[in-house]
Parts: C-alpha cells; structure tokens; sequence
C-alpha cells in the first residue's frame, strides 16, 4: 500500500518520523503570518500590525471550515487504510474534493460581502479600517487554493506521509519570503504582504495537484470518484460540522480577545498582535502533535487496536516535551527579544512583555492540550471535542467580562480568561481519555458507521 502504516513496528519511533516533518511544516506554513508581521511591523509600523490583528480571526473563520474537511477527511481516510479499505479511500477523497471546491467559493464570497459588518464587531480603529478590508480581500481570494491544498496535505498525512506536505509548503513559503519585501517596498503596503501570500497560496496548490495525481493512485483527483456521493457526504458532515462548529465558536472568542485589545488603542491592539504571533506558532507546532496522534489512533481505530490507540495517547506526551521546554524559554527567558522582532515602540514590547507575562502558561500547555485534543478527534468523535470547547469558551468569556467589571487592565483579564480555556480543555479531555467511553463509542462506529 501506498503510504506508512504506523500500526507496524516500534510506535514511538512511527510516531517521531510522522511528526518532525509535521513540524517543520507547519513552523514554515506559519512563517506566513510572521513574515507579514515582521515586514509590516518593520516596513509599515504598529498600523499595520494592528491591521493583520484585526484580521486574523476573520481568517480563522473561513480556516474553520476548510479544517472541518481536511480532519474529516484525514479521520476516515485513516481509518479506512488501517483497514485496507482502498476503494473507500478513493470514495472519500473523490467527494473531499469537489465539497471543497464548492464550499470554499461560496464561503470566501460571503466573507468578503460582509467585511464591514465583522469589523463593526471587531470594533476595529478607524484609522486602519481601509487597509485592514484590504489585506483581507486579497487574502480571501488566494485561500480559494489554500482551501484545496489543506484537504490534500491532511490526506498525505493520514495515509503515513508527512513528509510531501512539507515539500509543498516550504515552496510556498519560499515565494512569499522573495515576493513580501519586493511588493511592499513597491508601494503596495500592507496590500503588497498580501499578494505575495495569495500567490504563494497557488504555488503550493498547484505543486500539490500535480504531485499527487502523477504519484498516488488512492489521492489523486479521479473523475470517477469526483462526485457527491451522498453516504460519503454524511460521514463527512457527521465529523466534520463539529469540527467546523468548535473552531467557530474559538472564532468568535478571538473576535472578543481583539475587540477587547482594541478598546485600549492601537498600543493594546498592537500588543496582543504581537503576543499572539507566538500562540499562532505554538498552535501550528500544537497542530503537529493533534495531526500525529488524530492519525496514529485513527490507523490503530480502523484495524480494531483500541489498546495500541491508548498507548499512543502516551507516547505522544513523551515527545510533547520537547516543545513544552522551548516555550517556557520564550515566555520566561527571552521574551523581550521575542516581541522586538516584530516592533521597535518601547511601548509596545513592555506591553507586550507584561501581556505575555500572564497569558505564557497558557502558551506552555498548549501542545499538551493539542495532543489531548487529536486523541479524542482520531477516534472520530468530534462532537466530545466541540462540547468542551463551548463549555471551556463560556468560562473564558464570563471570566473576561467579570474581570474588566472590577477594572482589571484589558490585557492581563485576556490572558487569565484565555489560561483558564485551556485548563478547562485538559481537564476535561482527560476525563474523557479514562473515562473509556469512546472505546465503546468507537465500536458502534465500527459496527454500524464506518
């Protein structure tokens, strides 16, 4: 078969070639976002850092979504190549394609059609309204194509191959390192860092096309299986509506974390921009631990070895070590020199440097949390998944809202309610883990689902 099958063999050692090149490419598919803040920050200035700010959870938004397929379509293909369900895979991955297609068309327009309402809810500064619908119209429109990589890097990934995708996105993030500086020295501002990152986008889309319908017979885009197979259609939405739905709901948390940094000027917005570079890479390199564990478990799922599933829930702590220690040395060690790569204001690094001194432990928990979270996601029941994150965005919302109440500064109640969601996320996942109820939730998904 086509791919790893990391049921086979020593599982650490399975576990650790899936996940370095889980890493490095999401380290570079993350380098988008800190290369426009580096050359914005630099080039432009706190305007437009505090721009790409109010920008990032509108794209989290249509990132939902195009997650919701991409797992969705990794759980199943997972599962059914730890069972040697070939023609199934080649079903999954048929009908993947063309939702994706259709829905990220659709999605992008709406986005764009309603900017200016989201940025009435983003209580974005007038002063940087123009160019922020700017960056995010050009950025929409190239994520047409990121949509459609997404789906085919998560399908790599769930037959065993992590190591392509990095190859697609390391030519991504080469074309947007040559074209940033070039198109924002040219006059285009904050504009310029966004075509780079559109053209990037098609680069990488096109590379992964072309790939995988001249090197895998089970991913490649056929005609026979591009259609909208109705029973594939709903084990996607039974999966991936979860999914869409908790990333949404993490969304609108964002939405209030940025409004909420606005209401204390450009300075505040500008801070939380820069603290949250560090979260957004910890999420991808977080994103590398739920992908490698989601991928593990569901090949471990598809060939019935619920105990080798748990065991990878171990093994993954383990390596989740390694990223722990380096995110302690930023928050703690080295934190100015971390926020004084993105802005030069004095200002803006001590207030960056007092918001990261109470949001950092929630940074530090992250991969832990993450990997928690591709545990209960392999085994396919992203409903658990969706309900902690309602349950753990109550707290954080209610928390914030309560400490600016008392008149705790704006900042340092986002980074004790933003804690606070995490927490709640490994706690409660982690009873789910002992609980065993999603062994025998996973065995009626076999009976009867999958």
């Amino acid at each position: 078969m086509e791919g790893k099958d990391l049921t086979k063999g020593n599982l650490l050692k399975n576990m650790a070639v899936l996940l370095i090149p889980l890493v490095l490419t999401t380290l570079l598919n993350s380098i988008y976002n800190i290369i426009d803040g580096i050359w914005i920050g630099n080039l432009i200035g706190e305007d437009g850092v505090s721009a790409i700010t109010n920008c990032y959870p509108l794209t989290i938004l249509v990132t939902a979504i195009a997650n919701g397929i991409a797992i969705a379509t990794s759980i199943l293909v997972s599962q059914y190549y730890g069972a040697k369900e070939n023609e199934k895979i080649k079903a999954i991955v048929g009908v993947s394609y063309l939702s994706t297609i259709i829905i990220s068309i659709i999605t992008i327009l709406i986005m764009i059609i309603t900017s200016n309402a989201w940025f009435k809810i983003l209580n974005t500064p007038s002063e940087i309204l123009n160019i922020t619908k700017q960056y995010l119209t050009i950025y929409l429109i190239g994520f047409v194509f990121n949509f459609l990589l997404t789906v085919i890097m998560e399908e790599l990934r769930a037959i065993g191959n992590s190591k392509v995708p990095l190859v697609f996105v390391g030519i991504s993030t080469a074309v947007n390192i040559v074209l940033d500086p070039i198109l924002i020295k040219l006059g285009l501002g904050v504009a310029g860092a966004a075509i780079a990152t559109v053209i990037a986008m098609m680069v990488g889309t096109i590379v992964g096309i072309i790939y995988v319908n001249k090197n895998s017979t089970l991913l490649k885009i056929d005609f026979k299986y591009l259609k909208l197979n109705k029973e594939y259609i709903n084990q996607l939405l039974k999966i991936g509506i979860p999914v869409v739905i908790e990333e949404w709901i993490i969304s609108a948390v964002i939405l209030l974390e940025v409004n909420v940094s606005n209401a204390t000027g450009v300075v505040g917005s500008a801070s939380y921009g820069v603290v949250s570079k560090l979260e957004q890479v910890i999420m991808v390199i977080g994103g590398s631990f739920k992908t490698m564990e989601s991928v593990t478990v569901g090949q471990f799922i598809g060939n019935g070895s619920i105990k080798e599933a748990k065991d990878a829930m171990k093994q993954g702590l383990k390596l989740a070590l390694i990223p722990t220690v380096l995110i302690i040395l930023i928050v703690f060690v080295f934190p100015r020199q971390f926020c004084k790569i993105f802005v030069s204001s004095e200002e803006v690094i001590q207030t960056s440097i007092m918001y990261l001194s109470v949001v950092g432990m929630a940074h530090i928990l992250l991969p832990t949390r993450q990997l928690l979270h591709g545990f209960i996601v392999g085994t396919g029941h992203t409903k658990f998944a969706l309900v902690s994150a309602i349950i753990a965005s109550i707290v954080e919302v209610i928390t914030i809202v309560a400490l600016r109440e008392i008149g705790v500064n704006n900042l340092i109640a986002l980074g004790i309610g933003i804690l606070l969601w995490v927490l709640v996320k490994i706690i409660s996942n982690t009873i789910y883990y002992f609980s065993n109820r999603w062994q025998k939730e996973v065995v009626n998904m076999k009976e009867g689902n999958v």
